[in-house]
Protein backbone atom coordinates (compact mmCIF):
# COMPACT_ATOMS: atom_id res chain seq x y z
CA UNK A 1 0.00 0.00 0.00
CA UNK A 2 1.41 3.41 -0.94
CA UNK A 3 0.49 6.61 0.94
CA UNK A 4 -1.39 8.25 -1.96
CA UNK A 5 -2.10 11.96 -1.92
CA UNK A 6 -5.71 12.98 -1.41
CA UNK A 7 -6.56 9.95 0.69
CA UNK A 8 -7.59 10.43 4.33
CA UNK A 9 -4.66 9.87 6.69
CA UNK A 10 -4.70 9.48 10.46
CA UNK A 11 -1.65 9.20 12.69
CA UNK A 12 -2.02 8.17 16.33
CA UNK A 13 1.24 8.85 18.16
CA UNK A 14 2.73 8.77 21.68
CA UNK A 15 0.53 5.87 22.69
CA UNK A 16 0.69 2.52 24.42
CA UNK A 17 -0.38 0.30 21.53
CA UNK A 18 -1.43 -3.28 22.35
CA UNK A 19 -1.51 -4.83 18.89
CA UNK A 20 -2.66 -8.48 19.39
CA UNK A 21 0.01 -9.22 16.77
CA UNK A 22 2.44 -11.81 18.16
CA UNK A 23 5.23 -10.56 15.88
CA UNK A 24 5.03 -7.11 17.47
CA UNK A 25 2.89 -7.12 20.64
CA UNK A 26 3.58 -3.47 21.54
CA UNK A 27 4.10 -0.25 19.64
CA UNK A 28 3.89 3.49 20.15
CA UNK A 29 2.14 4.75 17.06
CA UNK A 30 -0.04 3.82 14.09
CA UNK A 31 -0.63 5.39 10.68
CA UNK A 32 -3.92 4.72 8.87
CA UNK A 33 -4.46 5.62 5.24
CA UNK A 34 -8.02 5.47 4.06
CA UNK A 35 -9.77 2.78 6.09
CA UNK A 36 -6.67 0.60 6.47
CA UNK A 37 -3.64 0.45 8.72
CA UNK A 38 -0.54 1.45 6.77
CA UNK A 39 2.20 1.21 9.38
CA UNK A 40 2.59 0.22 13.03
CA UNK A 41 5.76 1.20 14.84
CA UNK A 42 7.64 3.63 17.02
CA UNK A 43 6.84 7.33 17.25
CA UNK A 44 9.93 8.03 15.17
CA UNK A 45 8.86 5.64 12.41
CA UNK A 46 5.35 7.04 12.14
CA UNK A 47 6.33 10.70 12.52
CA UNK A 48 8.61 10.27 9.51
CA UNK A 49 5.54 9.45 7.39
CA UNK A 50 3.40 12.39 8.51
CA UNK A 51 2.74 15.09 5.93
CA UNK A 52 0.51 18.13 5.62
CA UNK A 53 -2.50 16.00 4.75
CA UNK A 54 -2.26 13.83 7.86
CA UNK A 55 -4.55 14.28 10.84
CA UNK A 56 -2.41 13.75 13.93
CA UNK A 57 -3.77 12.61 17.28
CA UNK A 58 -1.51 12.67 20.32
CA UNK A 59 -2.59 9.79 22.56
CA UNK A 60 -0.53 11.22 25.43
CA UNK A 61 0.36 7.78 26.69
CA UNK A 62 -3.15 6.33 26.57
CA UNK A 63 -3.71 2.76 25.48
CA UNK A 64 -4.73 1.92 21.92
CA UNK A 65 -6.17 -1.53 21.22
CA UNK A 66 -7.99 -3.15 18.29
CA UNK A 67 -11.68 -2.30 18.31
CA UNK A 68 -13.65 -4.81 20.35
CA UNK A 69 -15.65 -7.36 18.37
CA UNK A 70 -18.88 -8.53 20.00
CA UNK A 71 -19.56 -11.70 18.04
CA UNK A 72 -22.93 -12.50 19.64
CA UNK A 73 -25.38 -9.75 20.54
CA UNK A 74 -28.81 -8.50 19.54
CA UNK A 75 -28.39 -4.85 18.52
CA UNK A 76 -31.93 -4.38 17.24
CA UNK A 77 -33.31 -6.07 20.36
CA UNK A 78 -31.12 -3.83 22.50
CA UNK A 79 -32.24 -0.71 20.65
CA UNK A 80 -35.87 -1.76 21.02
CA UNK A 81 -35.36 -2.37 24.74
CA UNK A 82 -34.25 1.26 25.07
CA UNK A 83 -37.62 2.27 23.59
CA UNK A 84 -39.70 0.01 25.87
CA UNK A 85 -40.60 0.13 29.58
CA UNK A 86 -37.43 -0.52 31.55
CA UNK A 87 -38.20 -3.41 33.89
CA UNK A 88 -34.55 -4.17 34.61
CA UNK A 89 -33.53 -5.46 38.01
CA UNK A 90 -31.88 -3.03 38.80
CA UNK A 91 -33.08 -0.26 38.60
CA UNK A 92 -36.34 -1.87 39.75
CA UNK A 93 -36.29 -3.90 42.95
CA UNK A 94 -39.76 -5.38 43.21
CA UNK A 95 -42.82 -6.45 41.27
CA UNK A 96 -44.60 -3.52 42.90
CA UNK A 97 -42.17 -1.10 41.26
CA UNK A 98 -42.59 -2.92 37.93
CA UNK A 99 -46.37 -2.61 38.20
CA UNK A 100 -46.04 1.11 38.89
CA UNK A 101 -43.80 1.61 35.83
CA UNK A 102 -46.31 -0.17 33.61
CA UNK A 103 -49.19 1.79 35.16
CA UNK A 104 -47.40 5.03 34.29
CA UNK A 105 -46.92 3.83 30.72
CA UNK A 106 -50.57 2.75 30.43
CA UNK A 107 -51.66 6.27 31.37
CA UNK A 108 -49.92 7.50 28.19
CA UNK A 109 -51.40 4.86 25.89
CA UNK A 110 -54.74 4.49 24.15
CA UNK A 111 -56.97 1.64 25.30
CA UNK A 112 -56.04 -1.58 23.52
CA UNK A 113 -52.51 -0.45 22.62
CA UNK A 114 -49.75 -2.93 23.44
CA UNK A 115 -47.32 -2.18 26.27
CA UNK A 116 -43.91 -3.87 26.16
CA UNK A 117 -41.46 -4.11 29.04
CA UNK A 118 -38.04 -5.74 29.13
CA UNK A 119 -35.27 -6.88 31.39
CA UNK A 120 -36.66 -8.19 34.68
CA UNK A 121 -34.75 -10.82 36.67
CA UNK A 122 -36.99 -12.80 39.01
CA UNK A 123 -33.95 -13.92 41.01
CA UNK A 124 -33.22 -10.30 41.96
CA UNK A 125 -36.79 -9.12 42.56
CA UNK A 126 -37.58 -8.84 46.27
CA UNK A 127 -40.44 -11.32 45.82
CA UNK A 128 -38.04 -13.83 44.19
CA UNK A 129 -40.67 -14.85 41.66
CA UNK A 130 -41.94 -13.97 38.19
CA UNK A 131 -44.68 -11.36 37.97
CA UNK A 132 -48.07 -12.85 37.07
CA UNK A 133 -50.91 -11.95 34.73
CA UNK A 134 -52.78 -10.59 37.74
CA UNK A 135 -49.90 -8.30 38.69
CA UNK A 136 -49.91 -6.88 35.18
CA UNK A 137 -53.72 -6.67 35.11
CA UNK A 138 -53.61 -4.34 38.09
CA UNK A 139 -51.32 -1.98 36.16
CA UNK A 140 -53.03 -2.02 32.76
CA UNK A 141 -56.44 -3.73 32.71
CA UNK A 142 -57.38 -2.18 29.35
CA UNK A 143 -54.13 -2.82 27.44
CA UNK A 144 -52.38 -6.01 26.40
CA UNK A 145 -49.05 -6.20 28.24
CA UNK A 146 -45.94 -8.30 27.72
CA UNK A 147 -42.84 -8.14 29.90
CA UNK A 148 -39.81 -10.10 28.70
CA UNK A 149 -37.35 -11.62 31.12
CA UNK A 150 -33.78 -10.45 30.57
CA UNK A 151 -32.74 -13.82 29.11
CA UNK A 152 -35.20 -13.46 26.23
CA UNK A 153 -36.62 -16.98 26.70
CA UNK A 154 -39.46 -16.22 29.15
CA UNK A 155 -42.23 -13.65 28.92
CA UNK A 156 -45.10 -12.65 31.20
CA UNK A 157 -48.37 -11.39 29.74
CA UNK A 158 -51.59 -10.09 31.25
CA UNK A 159 -55.11 -11.44 30.85
CA UNK A 160 -55.91 -9.20 27.87
CA UNK A 161 -52.85 -10.53 26.01
CA UNK A 162 -53.71 -14.13 26.84
CA UNK A 163 -57.21 -13.63 25.44
CA UNK A 164 -55.90 -12.06 22.23
CA UNK A 165 -53.54 -15.03 21.78
CA UNK A 166 -56.24 -17.58 22.58
CA UNK A 167 -54.31 -19.12 25.49
CA UNK A 168 -56.70 -20.64 28.03
CA UNK A 169 -56.81 -23.24 30.77
CA UNK A 170 -57.36 -25.84 28.05
CA UNK A 171 -54.31 -24.87 25.97
CA UNK A 172 -51.74 -27.67 26.01
CA UNK A 173 -48.03 -27.05 26.42
CA UNK A 174 -46.47 -26.92 22.94
CA UNK A 175 -43.35 -28.79 21.88
CA UNK A 176 -40.37 -26.77 23.06
CA UNK A 177 -42.42 -24.66 25.45
CA UNK A 178 -44.22 -24.51 28.77
CA UNK A 179 -47.18 -22.56 30.15
CA UNK A 180 -46.92 -21.92 33.89
CA UNK A 181 -50.21 -22.70 35.64
CA UNK A 182 -51.88 -22.07 38.98
CA UNK A 183 -51.42 -25.37 40.86
CA UNK A 184 -55.03 -25.33 42.15
CA UNK A 185 -57.03 -24.11 39.14
CA UNK A 186 -54.75 -24.93 36.20
CA UNK A 187 -55.23 -21.39 34.91
CA UNK A 188 -52.24 -19.92 33.04
CA UNK A 189 -50.35 -17.55 35.34
CA UNK A 190 -49.18 -15.46 32.38
CA UNK A 191 -45.63 -16.86 32.48
CA UNK A 192 -44.78 -18.38 29.10
CA UNK A 193 -41.56 -20.23 28.39
CA UNK A 194 -39.92 -21.00 25.05
CA UNK A 195 -42.32 -21.74 22.20
CA UNK A 196 -45.35 -21.19 24.46
CA UNK A 197 -44.88 -17.53 23.54
CA UNK A 198 -45.45 -18.12 19.81
CA UNK A 199 -49.20 -17.30 19.92
CA UNK A 200 -48.30 -13.98 21.53
CA UNK A 201 -45.84 -13.08 18.77
CA UNK A 202 -48.63 -13.62 16.24
CA UNK A 203 -50.86 -10.95 17.77
CA UNK A 204 -48.29 -8.28 18.71
CA UNK A 205 -47.98 -5.66 15.95
CA UNK A 206 -44.62 -6.00 14.20
CA UNK A 207 -42.23 -3.05 14.49
CA UNK A 208 -42.18 -0.85 11.41
CA UNK A 209 -39.12 0.06 9.31
CA UNK A 210 -38.54 3.38 11.08
CA UNK A 211 -38.73 1.79 14.52
CA UNK A 212 -36.20 -0.87 13.51
CA UNK A 213 -33.94 1.76 11.97
CA UNK A 214 -34.08 3.86 15.13
CA UNK A 215 -33.24 0.75 17.19
CA UNK A 216 -30.15 0.11 15.03
CA UNK A 217 -28.95 3.68 15.50
CA UNK A 218 -29.50 3.65 19.26
CA UNK A 219 -27.60 0.40 19.60
CA UNK A 220 -24.75 1.53 17.32
CA UNK A 221 -24.25 4.63 19.44
CA UNK A 222 -23.96 2.62 22.65
CA UNK A 223 -21.70 -0.06 21.20
CA UNK A 224 -19.30 2.58 19.88
CA UNK A 225 -19.22 4.29 23.30
CA UNK A 226 -17.90 1.00 24.70
CA UNK A 227 -15.20 0.57 22.08
CA UNK A 228 -17.09 -2.02 20.01
CA UNK A 229 -16.41 -1.55 16.31
CA UNK A 230 -17.95 -4.82 15.02
CA UNK A 231 -20.97 -6.74 16.24
CA UNK A 232 -22.87 -9.85 15.17
CA UNK A 233 -26.65 -9.74 15.35
CA UNK A 234 -27.35 -13.27 16.55
CA UNK A 235 -30.78 -13.83 15.09
CA UNK A 236 -32.02 -11.77 12.14
CA UNK A 237 -35.52 -13.00 11.38
CA UNK A 238 -36.72 -10.95 8.41
CA UNK A 239 -35.80 -8.69 5.53
CA UNK A 240 -37.08 -5.61 7.35
CA UNK A 241 -34.24 -5.94 9.85
CA UNK A 242 -31.67 -6.25 7.06
CA UNK A 243 -33.07 -3.13 5.38
CA UNK A 244 -33.00 -1.29 8.71
CA UNK A 245 -29.28 -2.02 9.06
CA UNK A 246 -28.63 -0.98 5.48
CA UNK A 247 -30.54 2.29 5.90
CA UNK A 248 -28.85 3.09 9.22
CA UNK A 249 -25.41 2.48 7.72
CA UNK A 250 -25.92 4.09 4.30
CA UNK A 251 -28.20 6.98 5.21
CA UNK A 252 -27.79 7.65 8.94
CA UNK A 253 -24.07 7.11 9.28
CA UNK A 254 -24.19 4.22 11.77
CA UNK A 255 -20.58 3.15 12.07
CA UNK A 256 -20.47 -0.26 13.71
CA UNK A 257 -19.70 -3.10 11.32
CA UNK A 258 -22.44 -5.72 11.41
CA UNK A 259 -22.41 -9.48 10.81
CA UNK A 260 -25.92 -10.84 10.29
CA UNK A 261 -26.64 -14.26 11.75
CA UNK A 262 -29.74 -15.29 9.83
CA UNK A 263 -32.59 -17.23 11.41
CA UNK A 264 -32.91 -20.82 10.23
CA UNK A 265 -36.40 -19.98 9.00
CA UNK A 266 -34.84 -17.84 6.25
CA UNK A 267 -32.55 -20.58 4.93
CA UNK A 268 -34.76 -21.60 2.01
CA UNK A 269 -35.16 -18.04 0.77
CA UNK A 270 -31.45 -17.28 1.13
CA UNK A 271 -30.46 -20.50 -0.64
CA UNK A 272 -32.77 -19.72 -3.58
CA UNK A 273 -30.99 -16.39 -3.99
CA UNK A 274 -27.59 -18.11 -3.90
CA UNK A 275 -26.57 -16.30 -0.71
CA UNK A 276 -24.39 -17.80 2.00
CA UNK A 277 -21.96 -16.86 4.74
CA UNK A 278 -19.64 -14.03 3.71
CA UNK A 279 -21.96 -12.29 1.25
CA UNK A 280 -21.87 -8.52 1.65
CA UNK A 281 -19.13 -6.05 2.47
CA UNK A 282 -17.02 -4.94 5.41
CA UNK A 283 -19.86 -2.85 6.82
CA UNK A 284 -22.71 -5.38 6.54
CA UNK A 285 -22.36 -9.05 5.71
CA UNK A 286 -24.19 -12.35 6.10
CA UNK A 287 -22.79 -14.64 8.78
CA UNK A 288 -23.98 -17.94 10.17
CA UNK A 289 -27.40 -19.53 10.14
CA UNK A 290 -28.76 -19.33 13.69
CA UNK A 291 -30.64 -22.24 15.28
CA UNK A 292 -31.94 -22.34 18.88
CA UNK A 293 -31.72 -25.63 20.80
CA UNK A 294 -32.67 -24.67 24.38
CA UNK A 295 -33.40 -21.80 26.76
CA UNK A 296 -31.41 -20.03 29.48
CA UNK A 297 -29.73 -21.10 32.72
CA UNK A 298 -30.96 -18.18 34.79
CA UNK A 299 -34.49 -18.78 33.48
CA UNK A 300 -34.13 -22.52 34.28
CA UNK A 301 -34.96 -23.46 30.68
CA UNK A 302 -31.47 -24.44 29.49
CA UNK A 303 -31.48 -28.20 28.87
CA UNK A 304 -29.42 -30.01 31.52
CA UNK A 305 -28.63 -33.68 32.01
CA UNK A 306 -29.41 -33.33 35.76
CA UNK A 307 -32.18 -31.19 37.35
CA UNK A 308 -31.76 -27.66 38.63
CA UNK A 309 -31.26 -27.69 42.39
CA UNK A 310 -33.88 -25.03 43.10
CA UNK A 311 -36.58 -26.40 40.77
CA UNK A 312 -36.62 -30.13 41.54
CA UNK A 313 -37.33 -32.38 38.58
CA UNK A 314 -36.76 -29.57 36.07
CA UNK A 315 -34.04 -30.29 33.49
CA UNK A 316 -34.96 -27.42 31.18
CA UNK A 317 -36.45 -27.45 27.69
CA UNK A 318 -35.10 -28.76 24.41
CA UNK A 319 -36.69 -26.63 21.72
CA UNK A 320 -35.96 -29.19 18.99
CA UNK A 321 -35.82 -32.97 18.90
CA UNK A 322 -32.51 -34.55 17.89
CA UNK A 323 -34.01 -35.41 14.49
CA UNK A 324 -35.17 -31.83 13.94
CA UNK A 325 -31.84 -30.43 15.03
CA UNK A 326 -29.92 -32.81 12.77
CA UNK A 327 -32.10 -31.82 9.82
CA UNK A 328 -31.73 -28.06 10.34
CA UNK A 329 -27.97 -28.24 10.88
CA UNK A 330 -27.35 -30.39 7.80
CA UNK A 331 -29.54 -28.21 5.58
CA UNK A 332 -27.62 -25.05 6.54
CA UNK A 333 -24.25 -26.81 6.33
CA UNK A 334 -25.11 -28.20 2.90
CA UNK A 335 -26.24 -24.76 1.68
CA UNK A 336 -22.76 -23.35 2.33
CA UNK A 337 -23.47 -21.57 5.58
CA UNK A 338 -21.53 -21.47 8.77
CA UNK A 339 -23.90 -22.71 11.49
CA UNK A 340 -24.35 -21.32 15.00
CA UNK A 341 -26.64 -23.16 17.41
CA UNK A 342 -27.75 -21.63 20.69
CA UNK A 343 -27.10 -24.26 23.36
CA UNK A 344 -26.49 -23.43 27.04
CA UNK A 345 -27.19 -26.59 29.03
CA UNK A 346 -24.90 -29.63 28.79
CA UNK A 347 -27.73 -31.77 27.39
CA UNK A 348 -28.33 -29.27 24.59
CA UNK A 349 -24.60 -28.85 23.88
CA UNK A 350 -24.20 -32.61 23.55
CA UNK A 351 -27.14 -32.74 21.12
CA UNK A 352 -25.58 -29.99 19.01
CA UNK A 353 -22.26 -31.80 18.91
CA UNK A 354 -24.09 -34.93 17.77
CA UNK A 355 -25.68 -32.92 14.95
CA UNK A 356 -22.36 -31.35 13.96
CA UNK A 357 -20.59 -34.69 13.95
CA UNK A 358 -23.32 -36.16 11.72
CA UNK A 359 -23.22 -33.18 9.33
CA UNK A 360 -19.44 -33.32 9.02
CA UNK A 361 -19.60 -37.04 8.33
CA UNK A 362 -22.18 -36.41 5.61
CA UNK A 363 -20.34 -33.40 4.16
CA UNK A 364 -16.77 -32.94 5.46
CA UNK A 365 -15.38 -29.40 5.54
CA UNK A 366 -11.85 -28.66 6.69
CA UNK A 367 -12.52 -25.11 7.97
CA UNK A 368 -16.19 -25.10 8.93
CA UNK A 369 -15.98 -23.09 12.19
CA UNK A 370 -19.31 -24.50 13.31
CA UNK A 371 -20.30 -22.50 16.38
CA UNK A 372 -22.07 -23.21 19.65
CA UNK A 373 -23.64 -19.98 20.82
CA UNK A 374 -23.14 -19.57 24.60
CA UNK A 375 -21.86 -23.12 25.24
CA UNK A 376 -22.60 -22.40 28.87
CA UNK A 377 -22.63 -25.49 31.08
CA UNK A 378 -19.91 -27.86 29.97
CA UNK A 379 -18.15 -31.02 31.10
CA UNK A 380 -14.63 -32.27 30.39
CA UNK A 381 -15.99 -34.72 27.81
CA UNK A 382 -17.89 -31.93 26.04
CA UNK A 383 -14.74 -29.81 25.89
CA UNK A 384 -12.83 -32.76 24.44
CA UNK A 385 -15.46 -33.22 21.72
CA UNK A 386 -15.43 -29.49 20.88
CA UNK A 387 -11.67 -29.67 20.41
CA UNK A 388 -11.81 -32.85 18.32
CA UNK A 389 -14.51 -31.52 16.00
CA UNK A 390 -12.96 -28.07 15.59
CA UNK A 391 -16.07 -26.33 16.89
CA UNK A 392 -15.99 -22.68 18.00
CA UNK A 393 -17.70 -22.07 21.39
CA UNK A 394 -19.07 -18.54 21.78
CA UNK A 395 -19.29 -17.91 25.56
CA UNK A 396 -20.40 -14.85 27.54
CA UNK A 397 -18.54 -14.88 30.88
CA UNK A 398 -20.25 -11.54 31.56
CA UNK A 399 -23.31 -13.62 32.57
CA UNK A 400 -21.36 -14.74 35.63
CA UNK A 401 -21.40 -11.18 36.92
CA UNK A 402 -25.07 -10.17 36.89
CA UNK A 403 -26.53 -13.68 37.05
CA UNK A 404 -23.75 -15.62 38.73
CA UNK A 405 -25.54 -16.04 42.04
CA UNK A 406 -28.59 -17.38 40.22
CA UNK A 407 -26.31 -19.86 38.44
CA UNK A 408 -24.89 -20.93 41.79
CA UNK A 409 -28.37 -21.48 43.25
CA UNK A 410 -29.55 -23.49 40.28
CA UNK A 411 -26.45 -25.51 39.49
CA UNK A 412 -24.51 -25.87 42.73
CA UNK A 413 -20.77 -25.41 43.20
CA UNK A 414 -19.68 -28.55 41.31
CA UNK A 415 -21.50 -27.77 38.07
CA UNK A 416 -20.98 -24.03 38.15
CA UNK A 417 -17.21 -24.62 37.99
CA UNK A 418 -17.82 -25.63 34.37
CA UNK A 419 -19.95 -22.62 33.45
CA UNK A 420 -18.33 -20.76 30.54
CA UNK A 421 -15.01 -22.58 31.04
CA UNK A 422 -12.69 -20.26 29.12
CA UNK A 423 -9.49 -21.55 30.69
CA UNK A 424 -10.26 -25.14 29.70
CA UNK A 425 -11.21 -24.03 26.19
CA UNK A 426 -7.98 -22.08 25.71
CA UNK A 427 -5.76 -24.72 27.30
CA UNK A 428 -7.31 -27.21 24.88
CA UNK A 429 -6.23 -25.08 21.92
CA UNK A 430 -9.82 -24.08 21.15
CA UNK A 431 -10.11 -20.64 19.54
CA UNK A 432 -12.55 -18.90 21.87
CA UNK A 433 -14.23 -15.54 21.27
CA UNK A 434 -16.20 -13.51 23.80
CA UNK A 435 -19.39 -11.52 23.51
CA UNK A 436 -22.18 -9.86 25.49
CA UNK A 437 -25.48 -11.36 24.24
CA UNK A 438 -26.82 -7.85 24.88
CA UNK A 439 -29.60 -7.19 25.91
CA UNK A 440 -29.95 -10.63 27.54
CA UNK A 441 -28.00 -9.36 30.54
CA UNK A 442 -29.09 -7.34 33.55
CA UNK A 443 -28.13 -3.69 33.17
CA UNK A 444 -27.03 -1.70 30.11
CA UNK A 445 -23.45 -1.53 31.41
CA UNK A 446 -23.21 -5.28 30.90
CA UNK A 447 -22.68 -4.79 27.18
CA UNK A 448 -19.22 -3.47 28.10
CA UNK A 449 -16.37 -5.65 26.80
CA UNK A 450 -14.18 -4.34 29.60
CA UNK A 451 -16.60 -5.71 32.18
CA UNK A 452 -16.70 -9.01 30.27
CA UNK A 453 -12.91 -9.14 30.31
CA UNK A 454 -12.85 -8.29 34.02
CA UNK A 455 -15.24 -11.16 34.79
CA UNK A 456 -13.28 -13.61 32.64
CA UNK A 457 -10.16 -12.69 34.61
CA UNK A 458 -11.67 -12.60 38.12
CA UNK A 459 -14.66 -14.99 37.88
CA UNK A 460 -16.38 -12.77 40.43
CA UNK A 461 -20.13 -12.05 40.63
CA UNK A 462 -21.76 -8.69 41.30
CA UNK A 463 -22.14 -9.91 44.90
CA UNK A 464 -18.34 -10.03 45.15
CA UNK A 465 -18.14 -13.84 45.37
CA UNK A 466 -15.87 -16.10 43.34
CA UNK A 467 -17.58 -18.46 40.91
CA UNK A 468 -15.47 -21.29 39.53
CA UNK A 469 -12.13 -19.50 40.05
CA UNK A 470 -10.30 -22.41 38.43
CA UNK A 471 -11.53 -21.11 35.07
CA UNK A 472 -9.90 -17.67 35.40
CA UNK A 473 -7.83 -16.57 32.40
CA UNK A 474 -5.16 -13.93 31.95
CA UNK A 475 -5.88 -10.38 30.82
CA UNK A 476 -3.95 -10.80 27.59
CA UNK A 477 -5.92 -13.93 26.73
CA UNK A 478 -9.20 -12.16 27.52
CA UNK A 479 -8.28 -9.23 25.27
CA UNK A 480 -7.47 -11.67 22.48
CA UNK A 481 -10.83 -13.39 22.98
CA UNK A 482 -12.68 -10.09 22.51
CA UNK A 483 -10.66 -9.03 19.46
CA UNK A 484 -8.73 -11.47 17.27
CA UNK A 485 -10.56 -14.61 18.39
CA UNK A 486 -13.92 -12.92 17.83
CA UNK A 487 -12.79 -12.00 14.32
CA UNK A 488 -11.91 -15.67 13.77
CA UNK A 489 -15.43 -16.70 14.80
CA UNK A 490 -16.78 -14.83 11.74
CA UNK A 491 -13.96 -15.75 9.30
CA UNK A 492 -12.65 -12.17 9.46
CA UNK A 493 -9.32 -12.51 11.26
CA UNK A 494 -7.54 -11.47 8.05
CA UNK A 495 -9.24 -8.08 8.12
CA UNK A 496 -9.70 -7.16 11.79
CA UNK A 497 -8.97 -8.12 15.38
CA UNK A 498 -5.35 -6.95 15.57
CA UNK A 499 -3.38 -3.82 14.76
CA UNK A 500 -1.35 -4.87 11.74
CA UNK A 501 -0.55 -3.24 8.41
CA UNK A 502 -3.24 -3.97 5.84
CA UNK A 503 -6.05 -4.57 8.33
CA UNK A 504 -9.00 -2.28 8.93
CA UNK A 505 -8.19 0.79 11.01
CA UNK A 506 -10.63 -0.03 13.81
CA UNK A 507 -9.39 1.00 17.27
CA UNK A 508 -10.46 1.79 20.81
CA UNK A 509 -8.55 4.27 22.97
CA UNK A 510 -8.68 3.41 26.67
CA UNK A 511 -8.03 5.56 29.73
CA UNK A 512 -5.81 2.87 31.29
CA UNK A 513 -3.88 -0.23 30.28
CA UNK A 514 -5.86 -3.40 31.08
CA UNK A 515 -2.58 -5.30 31.33
CA UNK A 516 -1.31 -2.98 34.07
CA UNK A 517 -4.25 -2.15 36.37
CA UNK A 518 -5.56 -4.41 39.12
CA UNK A 519 -7.87 -7.05 37.70
CA UNK A 520 -10.91 -5.76 39.61
CA UNK A 521 -10.41 -2.29 38.10
CA UNK A 522 -10.50 -3.40 34.48
CA UNK A 523 -14.27 -2.90 34.45
CA UNK A 524 -13.77 0.75 35.44
CA UNK A 525 -11.49 1.62 32.52
CA UNK A 526 -13.03 4.30 30.32
CA UNK A 527 -13.30 4.27 26.53
CA UNK A 528 -11.94 7.65 25.44
CA UNK A 529 -12.37 7.27 21.71
CA UNK A 530 -13.44 4.74 19.09
CA UNK A 531 -12.10 4.78 15.53
CA UNK A 532 -13.77 2.90 12.67
CA UNK A 533 -12.10 2.73 9.27
CA UNK A 534 -9.62 5.46 10.15
CA UNK A 535 -12.30 7.94 11.27
CA UNK A 536 -13.31 8.92 14.78
CA UNK A 537 -16.76 7.42 15.37
CA UNK A 538 -17.01 8.21 19.09
CA UNK A 539 -15.20 10.60 21.41
CA UNK A 540 -15.84 10.83 25.11
CA UNK A 541 -17.18 14.25 26.11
Amino acid sequence: MDPDHGVRKLALIHGNVITMDDTRPRAQAVLAIGDRIFRVGSDEEIEGLIDGETEVMDLEGRTLIPGFIDCHAHPIGYGQSLMSVNCGTPPLRSIGEMVESIREEAAKRAEGEWIVGNGYDDFKLSERRHPSRWDLDSAAPNNPVIVNRLCGHISVVNTTALKLAGITVDTADPDGGRIDRDPETGEPTGVLRGSARDPIWKVIPLPGPEQLRRAVNLAARDFLSRGVTSVSDAGVEDGLSVRAYRAAIDEDGARTRVNLMMSAGLLGELAKLGLSTGFGDERLRIGAIKIVADGSSSGRTAALSEPYLDTPGNTGIMYLSQEELDKEVLAAHRAGFQVGVHAIGDRAISAVLDSYEAALKELPKSDHRLRIEHCGICTPSIISRIRRLGVVPVPQPIFLYGEGESYRAGLGEDRVKWAYPLKSFLEGGIVTPMSSDCPATSGAELISPLLGICVAVTRRTDAGRDLGPGQRIGVGDALRCYTLNSAYATFEEGAKGSIEAGKLADFAVLSDDPLSVEAEKIKDIGVEMTVVGGEVAYKRA
